[in-house]
């Protein structure tokens, strides 16, 4: 049975040595990771950024589940509990990008309900900085976005 959970100080040097946390910065309250277990190893994880996102929703970054664990259905799950924690925090809405060329990715985001939202895709390239260390990026990336609460029910979708 997987089970997926917030992150928390005391499970970070483990989850730290088997996933690649690439978004950690800290225990800071604009950000969340979750991570889902398989009888207590973590397998993948999904980073909720708060603030500061491109389309000024909570968006589901950093998304990795391990190679080997991948098509069980762990980051549908990974992304149904963001979606929960999001509306938890009362938010109506998720988003999320996507390299243009993963076509794995972009499936099972469009499977799960995530549409194209009416923005232009943004060409990301240089070097950027993950977790004190520089990483060369070309890529675009695609955003979307889905409603995740039924307003008139209140619901999660």
């Amino acid at each position: 049975m997987i089970e997926t959970r917030v992150l928390t100080e005391a499970d970070f040097d483990l989850v730290d040595a088997a996933l690649p946390l690439h978004r950690f910065d800290g225990w800071a309250d604009d950000s969340t990771y979750l991570v889902a277990w398989d009888r207590g190893v973590p397998i993948g994880h999904v980073h909720i950024a708060w603030s500061d996102t491109e389309l000024g929703l909570p968006e589901l970054q950093d998304m990795y589940v391990l190679p080997e664990r991948r098509s069980e259905g762990i980051g549908g799950a990974l992304v149904a509990a963001a979606e929960h924690v999001a509306v938890d925090r009362g938010h109506d809405h998720c988003s999320l990008s996507v390299g243009e060329g993963n076509r794995r990715a972009r499936s099972l985001y469009e499977r799960l309900g995530y549409a194209p939202a009416q923005v232009p895709s943004k060409r990301v390239q240089g070097t950027i900085w993950i977790r004190g260390e520089p990483v060369e990026v070309d890529d675009t990336l695609v955003y979307f976005t889905k409603r995740i609460v039924d307003l008139a029910s209140g619901r999660s979708s």
